[in-house]
């Protein structure tokens, strides 16, 4: 195995708390926009992927690691492209401050993604949510200058899982794809690291995903990304 020499970051379930983010966020906004019944509100989110009996995202679901287009198109079916283009702009501006509201980081993200660089790494996100939202996350978390570039699902031509983010990745810091290590909470992660050819791919439990749902897949799974420089260093 080529030694690894960047990372790539899913963002929800990985950096970011998934539930304790999104899914306030989402009964918010389906609050204003469609009920404000709850009941109508949980069924409306188990369409995506939402369990009601236990209050969390399923593994692999629409909302676990969808684009704001598939969401739009379970949520507002039948719309024409332009409306549900038009439906996509009001999820991902009209209430990207809710998603600042609620934003809550899995841990202290600074300390971690420093000792990555410290280990020489170039670092990256890679997500289906878009560049914008993103990247108002990680501003907002205080640790966006730490990426060498954030990718959305609207920045390269085919969102995950396919492996276009880990050559946008590969291209922003001319890293062969074999060196790039691959780190999500979901199945798509991993294949998204296969599908784009990365030298790893790493699971975390930090998100939707059990150990059974993603362990399979991965080259390896750990906690946290609070093990991630550990890690690597191992391999190394």
């Amino acid at each position: 195995m080529m030694t690894i020499r960047g990372v790539l970051f899913d963002k929800d379930g990985t950096l970011i708390d998934m539930n304790g983010t999104w899914l306030p966020v989402y009964r918010e906004m389906l609050a204003e926009l469609v009920t404000s019944e709850p009941a109508e509100i949980d069924a409306i989110m188990a369409k995506a992927g939402y369990d009601p009996a236990t209050g969390t995202v399923r593994s692999g679901s629409i909302l676990a690691g969808g684009t704001t287009r598939e969401l739009v198109d379970v949520w507002w079916p039948g719309l024409t492209k332009e409306e549900g283009d038009a439906q996509m702009r009001v999820v991902d501006y009209d209430y990207r401050h809710l998603a600042i509201k609620h934003l809550k980081p899995l841990m202290t993200l600074r300390p971690v993604l420093e000792e990555l660089h410290g280990l020489n790494m170039r670092l990256g996100v890679a997500t289906n949510d878009t560049e914008h939202s993103a990247r108002s996350h990680m501003t907002q978390l205080g640790v966006a200058e730490l990426f060498d570039i954030i990718i959305g699902a609207d920045s390269v031509t085919r969102p995950k899982p396919a492996g276009d983010m880990i050559h946008a990745f590969a291209a922003a810091t001319q890293l062969p794809t074999s060196a790039i290590a691959m780190v999500g909470d979901n199945p798509h992660d991993i294949e998204t690291a296969r599908a784009g050819g990365a030298g790893l791919a790493i699971g975390v439990l930090t998100g939707n995903a059990a150990h059974d749902d993603i362990a399979h897949l991965a080259d390896h799974t750990i906690a946290s990304i609070a093990e991630l420089p550990a890690l690597l260093r191992r391999l190394s």
